[in-house]
């Protein structure tokens, strides 16, 4: 037939065959997988997240019986007032679970439409009730109502629970089914596909000897001699209907323009190596492949010492909030990061904080090839950065944290505090020392204070924190008490440490007076336990000095400036 001519209509026409296949196949794979995508539409849109949020109503309505009966039982409006909280959450829910159901005109809508109600009935009771009832000395008058309330909450109990297990059911049932129809589909599709893959090979099969084979040969080794360097020779002219002899063509012509294009990047190689910025490839597998002279000097290593080492090798977390294998996953996901700052690690192992930025680079069949790292050494922007802060943040004549400081640790202590349910103690400390011999400078002044916060420091335990607020007065933060007796503990063995002398001359007697507060006895907030502790203080100062005195709420308050502590 005239029609077969060449091999490009040959191959065509076996591919008319397979794609006549793949076209029946994909028509009777598509009729069934609409159906499923109308399935799983419904799935996603409807049933999953009403399971979703049968789920989440079920936990917060456990939650808020919590609330309730902790109100009962403290007395405190608080739990009652999370309780409501957890009411607005509980009802907007249901509302959205009503609405969706409504839109849909599901079987779960008459359910739900109940639900509501009935939950709506039972807060507005247990509401009212509870509170009363928190007021109130003697809860056990209330037995008879509480109880009506409790079987009123068991009932609605049972009925979230058995509404959300509906729900998941359906989901799951859905699962099931399309999980059944995939399946059928999956063998359809085999079968069909195998078909197709037997009829094609059988068309291929009567060309590819004497159409394909042989020339297929030749231009392979015309391309193994261009790989071992050998000068490959222009192909005879052929019929332009010949598609290999003309791919042959092509690829001496490929390989003339190979030749101009290597001047190319040779330039390029030597921009990357000159760049003063750390340029490192990466492949798939996250190991590196390439790196410029930059990020050898850096890092004192030679190039084939580098070479196919993971970059963990060289790569290490700082202040990241990540590992450096989910860094460099995100990376190979497509995901490109700028400027975030990393450490890398030299052959002497010295780490190095460097700015990092950081994107996937792809073939051009779209796969991805590797990551292209560019790392900035920031050593010295870090030092002047660091020497800010320390300006700001700390004290420069004991390099104790200053006032500033000492505030933004105190309130992350607290925060702690109330998390792990562990005491917190502030010591508020007054050296009776000349305030003439600290303003005038005097270094027999510099030398108490520092000595005197070097015996802060002996005094407590590293995860403490000691500051200098002013002048001659000092503060402690304790952490993780057990009790009252263990900042008493600390209170003596400071009292103790300065009962040894301070062999500096002119200092004399020192005189110490400290004032302390409890978290959460003595306050709830930072602001709240200065003033205390300075309430305190001022009762240890009464008391002739060498004192230490807790905070009473029986002591005079003074109006005391925080900021000035």
């Amino acid at each position: 037939m005239k029609i077969l001519n060449n091999i490009r209509t040959k191959v065509w026409s076996c591919v008319a065959i397979a794609l006549l296949g793949y076209l029946l196949a994909t028509i009777a794979t598509s009729i069934s997988n609409i159906r499923i995508t109308d399935s799983l539409t419904r799935l996603e849109a409807i049933h999953f997240p009403l399971a979703l949020k049968g789920g989440k109503i079920f936990t917060l309505f456990n939650e808020q019986t919590m609330h309730f009966e902790g109100g009962l039982i403290t007395g405190e409006t608080d739990e009652l007032a999370k309780a409501r909280e957890h009411h607005e959450e509980i009802s907007s829910l249901l509302n959205e679970m009503v609405q969706m159901a409504s839109s849909q005109d599901m079987s779960f809508y008459s359910q739900l439409l109940t639900l509501r109600d009935a939950y709506e009935d039972y807060f507005n009771l247990a509401a009212d009730q509870y509170m009363q009832m928190s007021q109130r000395t003697d809860i056990f008058e209330h037995t008879q109502l509480l109880l009506r309330i409790g079987k009123v909450r068991e009932r609605l109990l049972v009925k979230f629970k058995e509404i959300t297990g509906q729900l998941t059911e359906t989901v799951v049932n859905e699962i099931k089914n399309n999980k059944q129809r995939a399946a059928g589909n999956s063998r359809l599709l085999h079968l069909l596909f195998i078909a197709v893959l037997l009829i094609a090979t059988l068309a291929i099969n009567l060309l590819a000897n004497r159409q394909l084979i042989t020339p297929l040969k030749n231009l392979k080794e015309l391309i193994d001699n261009f790989g071992r360097g050998k000068t490959v020779e222009k192909p005879q002219i052929c019929d332009s209907a010949d598609e290999i002899c003309s791919l042959a063509l092509s690829f001496w012509g490929m390989t003339e323009e190979l030749k101009k294009i290597s001047v190319s990047r040779n330039y390029l190689d030597n921009i990357i190596n000159y760049m003063s910025d750390c340029l490192l490839v990466l492949s798939p597998t996250l190991s590196i492949t390439r790196v410029n002279q930059s990020a050898l000097n850096l890092l004192s290593y030679h190039e084939e010492e580098l070479l196919n080492q993971p970059a963990n090798h060289i790569f290490s977390e700082y202040g990241t909030g990540a590992t450096i294998q989910t860094i460099f996953e995100e990376l190979l996901q497509g995901k490109s990061i700028t400027n975030l700052e990393m450490m890398l690690r030299t052959r002497d192992n010295i780490l190095i904080s460097v700015l990092f930025s950081g994107t996937t680079f792809y073939s051009t069949s779209g796969t991805v090839e590797g990551v292209v790292c560019l790392a900035r050494d920031i050593r010295e922007l870090k030092g002047n950065l660091d020497n800010r802060e320390s300006m700001s943040n700390f004290d420069p004549l004991t390099h104790l944290p200053n006032h500033n400081l000492l505030h933004d640790r105190l309130e992350h202590t607290l925060r702690l505090a109330k998390r792990s349910q562990k005491l917190s103690a502030l010591l508020l400390i007054y050296l009776d020392l000349s305030s003439a011999i600290i303003d005038a400078g005097d270094d027999t002044g510099k030398l108490i204070l520092q000595e005197a916060a070097k015996r802060f420091l002996q005094s407590v335990r590293e995860t403490d924190t000691v500051a200098r607020m002013k002048r001659n007065q000092f503060a402690i933060i304790l952490t993780n008490l057990n009790d009252q007796q263990d900042a008493k503990l600390v209170a003596g063995k400071i009292m103790q440490e300065f009962h040894l002398p301070f062999h500096i001359f002119g200092s004399g007697d020192l005189i110490l007076s400290i004032g302390i507060t409890l978290f959460p006895s003595d306050g709830s907030n930072g602001s709240t336990l200065l003033r205390n502790a300075d309430t305190a203080l001022t009762e240890a100062k009464k008391q002739g000095g060498n004192f230490y005195s807790f905070y009473t709420s029986t002591m005079p308050t003074t109006q005391t400036d925080i900021n000035s502590i």
